[in-house]
């Protein structure tokens, strides 16, 4: 009997999808055969029409770092001409990875975001994305020659392309990161608060926290997913 499904659109560079994969990968033990997450690609790149906005992130890592101090994240340190100014190459590493396996693709998602965020990592580079296949394949079914061969053939290149045009021109997501469940409802950016940022003056204007137990929101997301039948055939790229 084929698991229930949550489709996970996210940006890789995104800091809120990267604090929610921290919050899931805490529950993950009890819920890694009970259901599947099925990471989806919402390039912002795409929708925005520029590459990775450095000052943005500049302006909400310190407010990641205050929601979340055990997350491994950092401002960019590195010269400016080695940050990774697309995420695309990233995308299709990890779709090569959940081409092969969902643990796999589970923990690359995570390594791509660790790797950026808290490791200085430019994950747009060929090397370093077969540096990060190379571990995942130490704790994940991970076959390294295929991954090599599928990103290397550019295979999911148009997935990339595709998955976000679904996210965002189909379903309508809010942002990243956005979970779909079977039953086709969609939750955005669970447990993180609403942060307003003025990005024309570059300016957090303000930020209200979450009031509450943000890991039993997503253990609810995942109950939810498990125990609620889908009321509509799933949308698929």
């Amino acid at each position: 009997m084929a698991l229930p499904v949550i489709e996970c659109f996210s940006d890789l560079h995104c800091p809120w999808a990267y604090l929610a994969s921290f919050r899931l990968r805490q529950l993950w033990p009890a819920y890694r055969g009970r259901l599947t997450i099925r990471w989806r690609a919402l390039s912002l790149e795409y929708i925005n029409q520029r590459g990775t906005p450095k000052p943005i992130l500049d302006l909400e890592i310190p407010l990641i770092q205050q929601i979340e101090p055990a997350l491994p994240i950092q401002r960019w340190s590195r010269p400016d001409w080695e940050w990774p100014a697309t995420f695309w190459p990233a995308f299709e590493a990890l779709l090569c990875a959940q081409a092969q396996h969902p643990d796999a693709a589970f923990e690359l998602q995570w390594r791509l975001r660790v790797a950026f965020f808290g490791e200085q990592r430019c994950v747009a580079l060929r090397h370093e994305l077969l540096a990060l296949a190379q571990e995942v394949a130490q704790v994940a079914p991970l076959d390294v020659a295929r991954f090599k061969a599928d990103w290397d053939s550019g295979r999911f290149k148009a997935q990339v392309l595709a998955d976000s045009r679904q996210g965002w021109h189909t379903l309508r997501v809010p942002g990243s990161p956005t979970f779909v469940l079977p039953s086709g409802e969609q939750v955005h950016n669970p447990a993180a608060g609403q942060a307003t940022i003025d990005e024309a003056a570059l300016t957090l204007r303000g930020y209200q926290p979450f009031r509450g137990d943000a890991l039993a929101v997503y253990r609810e997301l995942l109950d939810r997913a498990i125990h609620v039948a889908p009321t509509t055939p799933a949308m698929h790229s």
